[in-house]
């Protein structure tokens, strides 16, 4: 319960999604204090949390940016597969389009709202939508290059994309 409190409190002081934009470390372990809150009991939310890229994971982006318009289809499964995931993990969407704007032509929250009528369009279950990178048990995304304590094969892979 404490946990909640402490969560509802950061959510609404400091973010719209639940992250740690606060002043200092300092005030961080003060408000941790003042709900009894650990590090672990934070670490045990983010396991939980699945993150899951938008364009070309979720969205076919067959448009593109297109002006900010959303104007593709679902990619085929990822509805079901997010139904199953969404019975284990919390499901964040995260996107560059809900980051901060370029420009004032489009801003975050209306993107954001864009994905969300999306997502409510084809019945696609999620928790939140964000611009931001956050903790998580794990990320979904096209664009990802896996480390895996070797930065010879991180130089090749990219590499091989760009060049390739």
């Amino acid at each position: 319960m404490k946990l909640k409190k402490y969560l509802e409190h950061i959510q609404s002081k400091e973010s719209s999604v639940m992250t740690f934009h606060i002043d200092s470390p300092e005030k961080k372990k003060k408000v941790m204090r003042n709900y009894e809150v650990t590090e672990e009991d934070i670490a045990e939310r983010n396991r939980h949390r699945l993150m899951i890229d938008f364009d070309e994971t979720i969205h076919d982006y067959r448009d593109g940016w297109n002006n900010g318009e959303i104007t593709g289809e679902p990619i085929e499964g990822a509805k079901e597969a997010i139904e199953l995931l969404k019975q284990e993990f919390n499901i964040y969407i995260f996107t560059t389009r809900a980051a901060e704007p370029e420009s004032d032509s489009q801003s975050k929250e209306g993107q954001i709202d864009k994905i969300r009528e999306w997502l409510d369009k084809y019945e696609i279950p999620y928790d939140e939508i964000t611009g931001e990178k956050l903790g998580a048990f794990a990320y979904i995304d096209d664009k990802a290059i896996r480390f895996e304590g070797n930065w010879s094969d991180i130089i090749n892979k990219v590499r091989s994309i760009t060049l390739g």
